[in-house]
C-alpha cells in the first residue's frame, strides 16, 4: 500500500440517457436471474429486467487528476478518439477504446448473475495518471434506494481526499449495495491487489437532498498509472431480484476473504472492565502531581493501587469478565495530547506500582492493559502545549518506536490495547498490520475507529447512545445505538468471521423507560461485549455473570 496526501473531489455532472443504437455494434447477454445488459462500443449502455429499463448509460474512462485540484478544469483535450466492440464467447465481449492520452480495453465476463469488467489503461501520456475514474450509468430505482451508497457534495470531497476512498472512516466498507422497488446492485472492487477505490453515488439534484433516485454510478481508483506505463482495474457488478444485501455482496466477501484470508487475533468475548484514572489540569496540586481522580484511581499511590485492585480483581471474577482496561495511566499532563502518544511514559510512582496490579491480575488470571494511540507522535507547539503528527507508516523509524512502546507495557504486563484516534485510515490499516505481526494473535486490541480491513487485524471499540423517540430527526424507535453501525457491525462479522467489538454506554437523550432492556443484553444481542464502569461492576457482577453464560460458552464462542 503507497501512502498519497493529494486531495480528491469529484464534478457534479447531469447524465442523459442514451438512445440505443441498432445493428452489429451491441452485445446482448442475459444473466441467470433473468436481468439483460447491453454493451456497445462505449461500454454498458442498458439493463433491464425484462421490458423494464433498470439503467442507461455508458462505461468510458478518463483520468480526473485535474479534480485535485481547486479550481481545476477538466482537460478539453481529452476525448474518445475511437472504439470497437469484439464478442469472444458467449458469455465475454472485448470493447477497445481510444482516447487522445491512452488506449483502454474493456473486458466484460458473465457468470450467473455477475457482471465481471476487466479494464487495462495503458497511458500514452508523458505524465502518470493518478486518479482513475470509470462510468458512468444511471440506475432507476423507482424508489429511494437504500444500502451503503457513499456520496458527497463537491464541497465535502475537496477537503476530505483520500478520506473519501476506502478504506477510511467516510468509506468503511469497499462493496457497495443498493436496493430499489424490485432490484438490488452489489459492486465490489475484483483482482488480487489491494488498491483505493470508490464506488460513487451521486444524487440527481444537489439542491433537493431528499430525492434519492435516480442515482448516477461512477467507479473511481486512486492507484497510480505511470508515464507510457499501464495498469489492470478489475471490479464486479451484480443486479438482481434479490435484495438482501448478504446477496448482494457475496462477490465482495469473496473478494475480501481472498485478499485478507481468516481473523488475525483470538477474541474473547468477556466483558471487560473500564477504569478512567486520570482527571484533569485543575486536579494537579502538590498532593496530586499527576492529577488522578481520588480514591482507588491514584495509581500514583500505593494504598490507591492496593485499593484498585481490592475493587476490581474480586468483582471481575464474580462476573467472569476478562480484565481491565485502564485510560489515562499516564495521569493528566499540563501540556496536553490526550490521550498521550507515548502512552508508556509513566509517572515514577505509577511504574513502580504497576508490578502490584500485574500480580494481582496475573495472579487471578485475568488480563490488564491501558489506552494507546498508535497513529501519531508527541510534538512541541509551544512552551507549554504538545501536539501531534501522525506517524508514517512507511518509515521503518515511526514504527519502531511505536513498538517500544508496546513492548514496555507488554513487559508490565499488559495484553490488553485500546487503540485511541486510530482505525479509519489506509495508513492505520498499515501501522495494525504491522503490530499485529509483533504482537501475535493472544494479545487483545481494540481501535476507535474501525473499517473491514482494519477488523481482520484489531479488534474494535464503538461508543453506544441511548436516544428516546423523538429525540433526534433519524431515531425511528427508543433503543441503543452504536455510533459504528449494526449494519456495518453485521457486515464486518460476516466478512471476518471471529472479529470483536466492545462498547459502553455514552450519551442518554431522553429518559430510559424502565421497560426497556439493559444495555448489557442489548450488547449481547447483537454480539457486542460490554465495556462496564469500574465502580458499576461490583454491584452488577452477579447480574453480568448470569447474562453472559445465556450468551457465550467459554470466551468465544457464542451460543445464539
Amino acid at each position: 500500500m503507497k501512502q498519497r496526501k493529494t486531495l480528491f473531489f469529484c464534478k457534479i455532472a447531469v447524465f442523459v440517457f442514451l438512445s440505443p443504437v441498432k445493428g452489429e455494434d451491441f452485445f446482448t447477454y442475459t444473466s441467470s436471474g433473468g436481468i439483460t445488459y447491453t454493451i456497445c462500443e462505449q461500454g454498458i449502455s442498458q439493463i433491464n429486467l425484462g421490458e423494464k429499463t433498470l439503467a442507461k448509460g455508458k462505461w468510458l474512462f478518463e483520468p480526473v487528476d485535474w479534480m485535485f485540484i481547486k479550481g481545476g478544469r477538466r482537460d478539453s483535450s481529452w476525448q474518445l478518439l475511437s472504439a470497437k466492440l469484439q464478442k469472444q464467447a458467449e458469455n465475454s465481449v472485448l470493447v477497445s477504446q481510444v482516447y487522445s492520452g491512452a488506449k483502454v480495453y474493456f473486458r466484460y465476463t458473465f457468470k450467473g448473475e455477475d457482471l465481471y469488467i476487466e479494464s487495462r489503461v495503458e497511458n500514452e501520456g508523458e505524465k502518470p495518471i493518478g486518479f482513475s475514474r470509470f462510468g458512468h450509468l444511471t440506475f432507476d430505482f423507482q424508489a429511494n434506494p437504500e444500502g451503503i451508497m457513499p456520496v458527497w457534495h463537491i464541497s465535502y470531497l475537496q477537503v476530505t481526499g483520500y478520506g473519501c476512498f476506502h478504506p477510511s472512516h467516510l468509506n468503511r466498507i469497499a462493496g457497495s449495495y443498493s436496493a430499489g422497488k424490485d432490484f438490488g446492485v452489489g459492486l465490489s472492487p475484483s483482482g488480487r491487489q489491494f488498491i483505493r477505490t470508490l464506488f460513487l453515488w451521486d444524487l440527481p439534484d444537489w439542491g433537493k437532498q431528499e430525492i434519492k433516485n435516480p442515482r448516477h454510478l461512477c467507479y473511481l481508483v486512486a492507484e497510480p498509472i505511470p508515464a507510457e506505463g499501464a495498469r489492470t482495474f478489475q471490479m464486479v457488478m451484480r443486479v438482481s431480484t434479490r435484495k438482501d444485501w448478504q446477496h448482494l455482496l457475496q462477490p465482495y466477501q469473496e473478494y475480501f476473504q481472498r485478499l485478507f484470508g481468516q481473523v488475525k487475533y483470538v477474541a474473547d468475548y468477556r466483558l471487560l472492565a473500564v477504569s478512567h484514572v486520570n482527571r484533569n489540569v485543575e486536579s494537579i496540586s502538590p498532593e496530586n502531581p499527576y492529577g488522578f481522580h481520588p480514591g482507588f484511581r491514584r495509581l500514583d499511590l500505593v494504598s490507591g493501587t492496593n485499593a484498585f485492585c481490592d475493587l476490581l480483581v474480586p468483582a471481575l471474577k464474580k462476573a467472569n469478565g476478562q480484565g481491565v482496561l485502564i485510560w489515562g495511566q499516564t495521569g493528566t499532563d499540563p501540556r496536553g495530547a490526550m490521550y498521550r502518544p507515548d502512552f508508556d511514559v509513566l509517572p515514577p510512582e505509577v511504574e513502580t506500582n504497576w508490578a502490584t496490579i500485574d500480580r494481582n491480575f496475573r495472579e487471578a488470571g485475568l488480563r490488564h492493559g491501558v489506552c494507546t494511540r498508535p497513529g501519531e507522535i508527541a510534538v512541541r507547539i509551544n512552551w507549554k502545549k504538545d501536539g501531534t503528527v501522525r506517524i508514517n507508516p512507511d518509515d521503518s523509524w515511526h514504527l519502531n518506536l511505536l513498538w517500544q512502546r508496546f513492548q514496555k507495557m507488554i513487559n508490565l504486563g499488559c495484553t490488553v490495547f485500546y487503540l485511541d484516534s486510530f482505525g479509519n485510515s489506509w495508513e492505520d490499516v498499515k501501522i495494525m498490520q504491522f503490530l499485529r505481526e509483533k504482537m501475535g494473535p493472544e494479545i487483545q486490541t481494540f481501535a476507535e475507529h474501525q473499517c473491514d480491513v482494519l477488523m481482520v487485524y484489531s479488534g474494535a471499540y464503538t461508543e453506544t447512545d441511548f436516544y428516546e423517540k423523538g429525540k433526534a430527526s433519524w431515531v425511528k424507535e427508543t433503543n441503543y445505538y452504536p455510533r459504528a453501525g449494526l449494519r456495518n457491525w453485521e457486515i464486518y462479522q460476516w466478512l471476518v468471521p471471529g472479529v470483536q467489538m466492545v462498547s459502553r454506554l455514552y450519551d442518554i437523550h431522553g429518559t430510559i423507560p424502565k421497560d426497556v432492556l439493559p444495555v448489557e443484553r442489548f450488547f449481547y444481542d447483537h454480539r457486542i461485549t460490554p465495556l462496564v464502569a469500574d465502580y458499576r461492576l461490583p454491584e452488577r457482577a452477579d447480574f453480568l455473570r448470569v447474562l453472559q453464560e445465556e450468551y457465550l460458552e467459554g470466551t468465544n464462542r457464542w451460543k445464539k
